[in-house]
């Protein structure tokens, strides 16, 4: 409809298609990078050597038992549970927020 009332195809990408797809990107964005700050798997194959993710922390931490060491991982742990949690409850409130139904 906007291409037929003489907007160019550049302000129609613009105005709708990009207006569009920029919620559901940011959704899934937020979703995505709630899911990889868990991921064991895919960081194990990445990590080096004094560079670690919180998820090969947690394991290093719980494959030397101590009480200490078991304290951290929890706390460790603990703290990406909220990560996660905030980043989901960012996106579902930005999403009720905009009106969003995806």
């Amino acid at each position: 409809a906007a291409a037929t009332l003489g907007a160019s195809p550049g302000r129609v990408w613009w105005e709708i298609d990009a207006a569009l797809a920029a919620k559901a990107v940011a959704a899934a964005a937020g979703f995505a990078f709630a899911i990889a700050v868990g991921e064991f798997a895919a960081t194990s194959l990445l990590t080096r050597v004094g560079n670690q993710t919180a998820p090969i922390a947690i394991a290093r931490l719980l494959g030397r038992p101590s009480p200490l060491n078991l304290a951290e991982a929890y706390c460790l742990a603990t703290v990406l549970a909220v990560i996660t949690a905030a980043v989901i409850f960012a996106v579902d409130a930005w999403r009720a927020e905009s009106g969003a139904t995806f």
